[in-house]
């Protein structure tokens, strides 16, 4: 199967984030830090679709735990619900691998949203409107994907996490190293994948029910997880972020029902653990995606924290060809859909 363009691109995915890593130049965003300190932008609105608004996720963390006011929106709810929320003052930063997707052409037109202060574009795509558009660019120096997004939703984590401390003015030094040991794991992790499908697939099996659950820059591997699932294998599961999951969904835990439960950030692993517990008890088939070696572990590298949204889509990329496998369709391959959404 490794001639499956999907496959290719999973396997390509340490060399590809190498390549952006040293392509990224900070520099680009100096400007923009003594305009963030001196409050000249009444707020910071990260947007995109779909995997690339995942990607953004850890980036917008970086900034909100830096106290600044940073807000996280999907473009079709900014466009069409919230676009009051972009005003002169706002910097915009748009996450968009093809740049050309029809959200966001509908917001750079800035027919239904205002013009910002500064547009910035976090793309693949360096001659799309988005790019164009952008007063700065921020490129993810993927090769071209013919199919799920692989290289480019990797890239965009990474590039974007060293952007976010960029834009504060850190020294990103520290972090790039911290992304070159994460792309390392990676590619130890992949040089084995065949093996790891078998793996995955045996404790998973084929599951009536399944649900991804996590916190904090693990939300961005919950929802893309579950997206490519369902794009990559036409296999549905159901996102959580884990503590909503016991305001209701917890209904659900009985055992035909299977569970992934990302580890993620230090700060809420216990509370993760414990519902991993919780739901085992439930004789739900729960699963640990984290680097500690429990019974019920799906393994990922262990990585630094900036490194940990990287590594966590493997295992749920993995498992994609699995499933794709079993349903007997190519992984990877598009029937309803292309690689750029163009109708919203």
């Amino acid at each position: 199967m490794t001639n499956v363009p999907y496959i290719l691109d999973i396997l390509d995915q340490p060399n590809s984030l190498l390549t952006a890593l040293e392509q990224f130049d900070p520099a680009l965003l100096t400007p923009l830090v003594k305009a963030i300190r001196n409050n000249d932008f009444d707020r910071i609105l990260i947007t995109g679709m779909g995997g690339s608004l995942y990607a953004s996720y850890p980036a917008w963390l970086t900034l909100a735990n830096a106290g600044l006011p940073a807000l996280w929106v999907d473009t079709a709810e900014l466009i069409h619900h919230t676009p009051a929320l972009v005003t002169s003052k706002t910097l915009l930063w748009i996450f968009s691998q093809s740049g050309k997707s029809a959200e966001i052409i509908s917001a750079i037109d800035f027919g239904r949203i205002q013009k910002p202060a500064v547009l910035i574009a976090t793309v693949n795509d360096i001659e799309s409107p988005l790019a164009k558009a952008a007063q700065v660019q921020i490129p993810i120096h993927a090769e071209v994907e013919k199919t799920v997004s692989t290289r480019t939703y990797v890239n965009s984590l990474g590039v974007g996490q060293l952007a976010a401390l960029a834009l504060l003015g850190r020294n990103v030094e520290a972090a790039h190293g911290e992304l070159i040991q994460a792309a390392s794991a990676m590619e130890t992790y992949l040089a084995n994948w065949e093996r790891r499908v078998q793996q995955i697939g045996n404790a998973i099996g084929f599951p009536k029910r399944l649900a991804t659950l996590g916190r904090g820059s693990s939300l961005a591997s919950t929802y893309t997880g579950a997206l490519i699932l369902g794009e990559a294998s036409k296999f549905m599961a159901t996102p959580y972020q884990a503590g909503e999951f016991r305001h209701g969904p917890l209904e659900l835990a009985t055992p035909d029902l299977t569970a992934l439960i990302f580890a993620g950030p230090q700060e809420t692993r216990n509370l993760n653990l414990r519902l991993l517990k919780d739901l085992r008890g439930y004789q739900v088939n729960a699963f640990w995606v984290g680097s500690e070696k429990n019974e019920w572990q799906i393994e990922i590298p262990r990585v630094p924290s900036i490194g940990l949204p990287l590594v966590e889509i493997l295992p749920l990329q993995l498992l994609s060809i699995h499933f794709a496998q079993q349903i007997g369709v190519e992984p990877g391959h598009f029937f309803r859909t292309g690689k750029i959404t163009l109708a919203e």
